[in-house]
């Protein structure tokens, strides 16, 4: 998703499986999760996991501390202001979502938005499709990407739900602890890492 465009948990692209388009997004990713067809995969599972929020569950091919729903993100420190109006605009910055479930399937949902002045543009990508590990490697492999982009100040390049590229993803992960809790580090393999923390 963002496929490799996105680094916003959006796991960078190993293999390149089809050709597609490229992705939206709005203020908030819970807002955009939704944006996906009626067949979406992306639906919480219930209970908690060892790891993220999730389905603790055994079997499949995910270990159980990687199953749940993991967050990743970054913001801008700066805020522009109209000054007229005193109303801030949106903050610049990327947030991601990934779901693992316990029967090998997961979600990756991924926000890119750029704030300048009085223009936001905001990129959105969802993914789903299958995961598995092998040792300490985790890999990805898409079934369905759907992108959508949204412009404050050029309605007429804005698109929803656009197919995009379906990529295999093959990321070295690590599950780490520290005082804010745990951490899932996904490592590409240029050497670029996210890191996850579990969503609360």
């Amino acid at each position: 998703m963002a496929g490799s465009v996105l680094a916003v948990g959006m796991l960078t692209a190993c293999q390149n499986d089809d050709e597609g388009g490229t992705g939206n997004g709005g203020v908030s990713i819970d807002d955009k999760v939704g944006m996906g067809s009626d067949d979406d995969a992306g639906q919480a599972d219930t209970g908690k996991g060892d790891g993220g929020k999730g389905d603790g569950g055994k079997g499949g091919s995910v270990p159980k501390e990687l199953v749940g729903s993991w967050r990743t993100g970054s913001g801008a420190t700066v805020e522009y202001q109209d000054a007229i109006t005193g109303a801030y605009a949106p903050p610049s910055g990327s947030t991601g979502e990934l779901t693992i479930k316990s029967d090998g399937s997961y979600t990756d949902n991924g926000l890119l938005q750029t704030t300048m002045y009085n223009c936001t543009t905001s990129l959105f990508v969802m993914e789903e499709g299958k995961v598995s590990v092998s040792g300490d490697k985790v890999t990805f492999k898409p079934s369905k990407v759907k992108t959508s982009m949204q412009n404050t100040c050029s309605e007429s390049s804005n698109f929803y739900n656009r197919d995009g590229t379906k990529n295999t993803k093959v990321d070295t992960f690590e599950l780490t602890q520290d005082t804010n809790g745990p951490v899932l580090r996904l490592t590409d393999e240029d050497g670029a890492s996210s890191d996850y923390r579990p969503d609360k």
